[in-house]
């Protein structure tokens, strides 16, 4: 999805995405790269005019000044759409510049012709310049190289190097010497600037110090934007690989139905989406700040975390564009050749890359990460106020009798409908986790039984709900899932467990794998057989299975942890009666997609006990000593962990505005699996020769037991193989596997 997830902000983005591919189509963007690189385009661009009716330039400044009063998020979408148009000229470094000076002062003069498209700005992120004191006013001498768009625009803001900081001007381009150079983007020129004896004084209206303006924050301003044009440039790579990948035929086939470029494609998408949902949550922290003091300490972590995901998003999903397209990729008219420079121009525009992962780790272990809250609406506070009422009466009754009360009353899974649940909407959910969480009153555990309960609830008869649902909600009822078989893991379809219908019920045989706690357990579904005649998704029925029943064998398959979370499960011939069939007879798949559904949200947006997650790595990080290439990847995993919470709270406002979330919660596990993975890996490759100690009550030992553990979680509920097949098929429309 784009940054846009509000009907709101997605109108605005349609908006500009109109306005983009009719000012901006690919025989323009040919047009400009082919002719002179001194001047491009015409300045102002032809479409500059029309950008400033539409309110373009203006989108996120005051009123005051002319703009539409709206903030950086909103920005944030206007640029990452320019970036998937790959728009030429100087729109994107005018529209930072602006919101430099904003963020010093939002009605300051030179706003108003910014906002009407009757100046143009640009910015520098490096500091080649010094100024020293002179009465009340600064000089200024020295050189800043490769400034964006220096020679099209008339206002510069430039950072300066005084007494032992750093403070941002503005410049009138009339007063500085610029001196076009060549860009490996055409459509993205470049000057350099020099400043020699440049006298500003404290009275001009037309060049002042910002000094309302801190480092931090005029960072955080340009790196998150920059990011934002980034994701534009990286979900047009994605779409038009995927495209292409859907028509272009070898060996008789679309090249997208082969799993090499199917894969390629499903981590473009991922790539981008991570890198979408990061700087959506730095555009937010930055205007947190007009509302919050307290969120000060935050927007540098998040515009780090953009930054260091965004511009490599960017350039790896155009050279993977390129690979996809082959021969005709690499030629100068394909358009892939306009998005790679434009992805190696923006690379660049950040400063050293190695810097923002430093300033993820900094700010992680000092000022702490920002905290992946849902700010629901302020009318929800009297449906708060009603729920943590109860809460606090759930909480007063005595601990023996409150699962009864907390089962009774829909509080397990209170998105089923009543009695199992409170048929409560996703606001409705989200305020009961906050309340029961900020309470500390624990609500019983499912376990496996949460994937399994929807499905109960959905095709089970009454007989079954009444019989299984009470002590399940109480806890009293473990569970498991006999889904995979020795030769049919991922792929369902394959199994082989076979029913044979007898008088009053089933006769069936076959073997389980991978078992959850099925030595614990009192109930399994169990998916088999039972046409052997029927196409392979058909033919299958779900039933409940007594764990004690006569011919079931569990046997623990011990892991190379050395526990048995995971167990092989026998049925020689073991007898089901009929009122054990869930759902229809034969159509049993029905029923395990929405088992697997429930599974999928669920593995994805949680933190097993058994892995390491992003919090236990910040504090490992804290406390020990790193070298800068392992800072440079710990601030890598902990953008990525970070990133992964972002894509699962975007996922859940998509649920509160009636979307899909189920493809954002395939990404979601694929990225999240992978990224915890490497905090273990990181941890464990830190110790040296400690690394091989295996006591558990030693810090080496938990790391390593993480590490192993970790080796399941690209496997289980789908392997990582399956999720990019799925987000392949179903995000981006490939062509499924033969």
């Amino acid at each position: 999805m784009p940054i846009a997830i509000t009907s709101e902000h997605t109108d605005l983005a349609d908006s500009v995405r109109s306005f983009v591919a009719r000012v901006a189509p690919s025989e323009v963007l040919h047009e400009a790269l082919d002719a002179d690189w001194e001047s491009p385009i015409p300045n102002p661009p032809p479409f500059w005019k029309a950008a400033a009716e539409q309110g373009l330039q203006g989108v996120h400044l005051s009123e005051f000044v002319g703009g539409q009063g709206f903030g950086i998020l909103e920005l944030a979408i206007v640029l990452a759409e320019f970036g998937y148009g790959a728009v030429p000229g100087p729109f994107v470094s005018s529209a930072i510049a602006s919101a430099l000076i904003a963020a010093h002062d939002p009605v300051a003069n030179v706003l108003a012709g910014l906002a009407s498209g009757e100046a143009i700005a640009t910015y520098a992120i490096d500091s080649g310049l010094t100024a020293t004191r002179h009465g009340d006013g600064l000089v200024i001498r020295g050189e800043v190289q490769a400034v964006p768009a220096a020679a099209q625009a008339s206002v510069l803001v430039l950072p300066v190097a005084i007494d032992s900081g750093e403070e941002w001007v503005v410049l009138d381009a009339d007063s500085l010497e610029i001196e076009p150079v060549k860009s490996v983007d055409p459509l993205r020129p470049l000057g350099h600037v020099r400043a020699n004896a440049v006298e500003l004084s404290s009275d001009d209206e037309a060049a002042r110090v910002l000094n309302h303006l801190s480092r931090p924050l005029a960072h955080a301003l340009i790196s998150t934007l920059l990011s934002a044009e980034a994701i534009g440039v990286a979900r047009w790579a994605t779409d038009t690989a995927a495209a292409y990948a859907k028509i272009r035929e070898q060996f008789g086939r679309p090249i997208g139905q082969f799993q090499a470029i199917k894969h390629k494609c499903a981590g473009m998408i991922a790539e981008t989406e991570r890198a979408t949902a990061a700087v959506w949550d730095a555009a937010r922290a930055i205007d947190d700040l007009r509302e919050n003091d307290s969120a000060e300490a935050h927007f540098e972590f998040a515009a780090a975390v953009a930054a260091t995901l965004a511009p490599a998003a960017a350039q790896h999903c155009t050279q993977d564009c390129i690979q996809v397209h082959g021969g005709i990729g690499f030629t100068w008219e394909h358009d892939a050749n306009i998005y790679y420079r434009r992805a190696l121009v923006l690379a660049a525009a950040f400063g050293r890359s190695a810097e923002y992962p430093q300033r993820v780790v900094d700010t992680a272990t000092t000022t702490g990460m920002r905290p992946v809250d849902i700010d629901l609406d302020p009318d929800t506070e009297k449906l708060r106020a009603e729920i943590r009422a109860e809460v606090d009466a759930l909480k007063a009754i005595p601990r023996e009798e409150r699962n009864i009360a907390i089962a009774e009353g829909g509080w397990v899974q209170p998105h089923l409908p009543t009695p199992w649940g409170r048929a409560s909407e996703p606001i409705e959910q989200i305020i009961i986790a906050q309340e029961f969480s900020a309470g500390r009153v624990k609500r019983p555990q499912m376990g496996i039984a949460a994937w399994i309960i929807p499905s109960i609830v959905a095709f089970g008869t009454d007989e079954q709900k009444q019989r299984f649902l009470p002590p399940t909600f109480r806890g009293e009822v473990i569970w498991c899932q006999l889904f995979s078989e020795p030769g049919a893991g991922s792929d369902l379809a394959s199994l082989t467990t076979k029913a044979t219908k007898v008088d009053g019920g089933w006769r069936i045989t076959g073997q389980k794998i991978w078992t959850t706690a099925a030595q614990y357990s009192a109930w399994g579904a169990l998916l088999a057989r039972t046409d052997p005649s029927a196409p392979k998704h058909n033919g299958i029925t779900y039933f409940l299975l007594d764990m004690k029943s006569p011919g079931v064998e569990v046997k623990p398959l011990r892991e190379l942890t050395g526990n048995a979370m995971f167990n092989t499960v026998f049925i020689d011939d073991v007898f089901v009666p009929d009122s054990m069939v869930l759902g229809e007879v034969n159509r049993g798949w029905e029923v395990s997609r929405n088992t697997l559904t429930n599974e999928r949200v669920s593995i994805g947006s949680s933190e097993p006990p058994f892995l390491a997650n992003l919090d236990q790595f910040v504090e490992f990080l804290r406390d020990g000593h790193f070298d800068q290439i392992e800072q440079n990847r710990a601030g890598q995993l902990i953008a990525e962990g970070h990133a992964a919470k972002v894509l699962n709270l975007r996922s859940t406002l998509l649920t509160l505005a009636g979307g899909d979330a189920m493809p954002a919660a395939a990404i979601s596990k694929l990225l999240s699996m992978k990224t915890g993975q490497g905090y273990a890996e990181f941890a464990v490759a830190s110790f040296g020769t400690a690394a091989a100690i295996g006591d558990n009550t030693q810090q080496p030992g938990r790391w390593a037991e993480y590490l192993l553990a970790s080796r399941a979680t690209t496997i289980y509920g789908g392997t990582s193989e399956v999720q990019l097949n799925i987000i392949a098929e179903r995000l981006l429309g490939l062509p499924r596997d033969p």
